[in-house]
C-alpha cells in the first residue's frame, strides 16, 4: 500500500506541473493565443522555481501529520481547478491569480512529498520507494502530454471549462481513494495552523510566502553555509541535463521533420518503456554500488546522447531507427540522473530543516536554467547547433567536475 501510495504522490505532484508547463501550452497554442500571451502564461511556473523561499513551513511540521496534510492539499488543487472552472476566462485577473495560485500549491505539494519521504523513510527503504514516486510523476507527464491532450480534442469539444473540471475531479476522486484519516483529523490539524485553508485565496498565499520566508531568515543564512558544499554539485550536475533535455525536442522537430503527433505518439511510447524498466534497473544499481558510481555512470549514460546528436548532426544521418535509439537514450539517461541526484539530495540533507534544504538543491539548476536556455536558444538562432553543442559539452565537463569534487570532500 505504501508503495502505491507514493506513486499516487508522484502522480499528482507530477500532474499539477506537467497541466501548467505542456497541457495548457499546447492547448492555448491550439487555440490560436499569441506568442505574447503564451510567454505570460509560461511565467505561472515560477513557483516551482522559487519554492525553497517557503518550504520551511514543512520542518515545522510532525512527521505523523505530514501524510494529513498531503490529503489536505490533495483536496484544496481540486477546489483550486474548480475555481479556474468557474472563471474560465484568460483575460479576467482573478482567473490568471488562481493559476498562479495551481503553481504554488502544487509547489507546496511538492515540498510535503519530498519531506514525507525524508522524514518517514529510512536510507535503506526510500531508494525503492523514490523509484514508485519517480515512476508516478513521469506517469503524469505522459497522461498530460498525451491521453489528456487527446480527450480535449476528441471528447472534450476543446473546451477549457471541460479541462479544469476533470482534473479537479481526478484529485478529488485521489482525495477520497487514498485518504486513510478521518476528515475530523486533517480538519483539526488545519484548525491548528488555519493558514493552510486560506491559501486556497491569492493574495492570502502571498502573505504565507512572505510570512514563511522572512520568520525564519536567520536560520536560513545558517542553513545555507551549512550547505556550501553542496552548491556546486547541485548545480552542475543536474544542469547539463536540464540544459540538452530542453532543447532536444527542438532539434528532433527541426532535424527530422517530425510532426507534432507523431512526436507525441514516439515521446509517449519511449516514456512509457522508460519508467517501466528505468526505476526497476536504478533499484538494482543502488544494491550492488555507491552513489557516485551511480551519477557518474548516468552521466555517461547522457553524454552517449550527445554523441549520438553530433554524429546526427555532422552527417545529417536522419531516419527512424536512428530517432528511436535517440529518444531512448534520452529519456532513460535523463530518468536515471533524476533517480540519482534526488536519492543523493535527500540522504545529504538529514537532519534538521530538511525540507529547506532539499528544496533549495534541487532549485539552483532550475533557477540557472532561466540562464542556460535563453543563452543556447541564442547560440542557435544566431551560430548553429554545433556551437550550441560545444556550450553543453563545456557544461558537461563541469558537470563531471562536480562530481569528482564532491567525491574528494567525502560526501558519498
Amino acid at each position: 500500500m505504501n508503495r502505491f501510495k507514493i506513486l499516487s504522490n508522484g502522480f499528482l505532484s507530477g500532474f499539477t506541473y506537467c497541466f501548467i508547463a505542456i497541457t495548457l501550452q499546447a492547448v492555448l497554442t491550439d487555440l490560436g493565443y499569441s506568442i505574447s500571451f503564451l510567454s505570460s502564461i509560461a511565467l505561472v511556473i515560477l513557483p516551482y522555481s522559487f519554492k525553497f523561499l517557503w518550504s520551511g513551513f514543512a520542518d515545522k511540521i510532525e512527521k505523523s501529520s505530514i501524510e494529513k496534510l498531503i490529503s489536505f492539499f490533495i483536496l484544496i488543487i481540486s477546489v483550486n481547478f474548480f475555481f479556474l472552472f468557474l472563471f474560465n476566462n484568460f483575460y479576467n485577473p482573478f482567473f490568471y491569480l488562481m493559476l498562479l495560485n495551481l503553481a504554488f500549491l502544487g509547489s507546496c505539494f511538492d515540498i510535503l512529498t519530498d519531506a514525507n519521504l525524508i522524514k518517514n523513510y529510512s536510507d535503506e527503504i526510500r531508494p525503492k520507494l523514490l523509484t514508485f514516486y519517480i515512476f508516478g510523476w513521469r506517469l503524469a507527464f505522459i497522461f498530460a502530454g498525451g491521453a489528456l491532450l487527446y480527450l480535449f480534442n476528441k471528447l472534450l469539444q476543446s473546451d477549457m471549462q471541460y479541462l479544469f473540471i476533470l482534473s479537479g475531479i481526478m484529485f478529488f476522486i485521489f482525495f477520497l481513494g487514498f485518504m486513510k484519516f478521518k476528515i475530523s483529523k486533517i480538519l483539526s490539524l488545519v484548525k491548528i495552523n488555519y493558514q493552510y485553508f486560506f491559501i486556497l485565496f491569492p493574495l492570502f498565499s502571498l502573505y504565507f510566502i512572505l510570512k514563511t520566508s522572512f520568520t525564519n531568515l536567520k536560520d536560513s543564512f545558517s542553513t545555507l553555509h551549512e550547505l556550501k558544499n553542496l552548491y556546486s554539485f547541485s548545480i552542475l550536475y543536474k544542469l547539463f541535463d536540464l540544459t540538452f533535455t530542453s532543447l532536444i525536442t527542438i532539434f528532433i522537430i527541426q532535424k527530422f521533420g517530425i510532426k507534432l503527433d507523431a512526436f507525441g505518439t514516439i515521446n509517449s511510447i519511449t516514456s512509457l518503456i522508460a519508467i517501466l524498466s528505468c526505476g526497476y534497473i536504478w533499484s538494482k544499481l543502488n544494491e550492488k554500488y555507491s552513489n557516485i558510481t551511480i551519477l557518474i555512470a548516468s552521466s555517461l549514460f547522457k553524454t552517449l546522447t550527445l554523441f549520438l546528436c553530433i554524429y546526427i548532426y555532422h552527417f545529417k544521418y536522419y531516419n527512424f531507427h536512428i530517432l528511436i535509439i535517440l529518444f531512448l537514450l534520452n529519456i532513460f539517461s535523463t530518468s536515471l540522473i533524476t533517480y540519482s541526484f534526488s536519492n543523493f539530495i535527500m540522504t545529504a540533507v538529514k537532519g534538521a530543516r530538511s525540507s529547506f534544504k532539499y528544496s533549495i538543491l534541487t532549485s539552483l539548476p532550475m533557477l540557472f536554467l532561466l540562464c542556460t536556455v535563453p543563452l543556447s536558444s541564442f547560440l542557435i538562432n544566431h551560430y548553429n547547433w554545433a556551437i550550441f553543442f560545444i556550450f553543453i559539452i563545456l557544461l558537461q565537463f563541469l558537470s563531471f567536475l562536480s562530481l569528482f569534487s564532491i567525491r574528494s570532500k567525502n560526501k558519498f
